[in-house]
């Protein structure tokens, strides 16, 4: 699956405080960002139109697993 990056300013006092206190979760912090931009897609995006980009993710990442499989064969019988 193709991925892009995104950037977010955040208050470096708010995050340097959720280091010390929360250090667990700064740990996460991006894990929990991609799961509340997950949360945000789904309420965003009608299911038909989610289901049509799930599809073609499975289809490009069989794809690319196949391509993966070629390169590391031998060729060799």
């Amino acid at each position: 699956m193709k991925t892009d990056k995104i950037t977010v300013s955040f208050s470096a006092d708010k995050l340097q405080a959720i280091k010390i206190l929360a250090p667990d979760t700064y740990d996460k912090i991006e894990d929990i960002l991609t799961e509340q931009l997950e949360k945000v897609y789904v309420r965003s995006v009608p299911i038909s139109t989610r289901k049509y980009i799930e599809a073609k993710i499975e289809v490009d990442d069989g794809v690319q697993s196949k391509g993966a499989r070629q390169k590391g064969s031998s060729g060799n019988l």
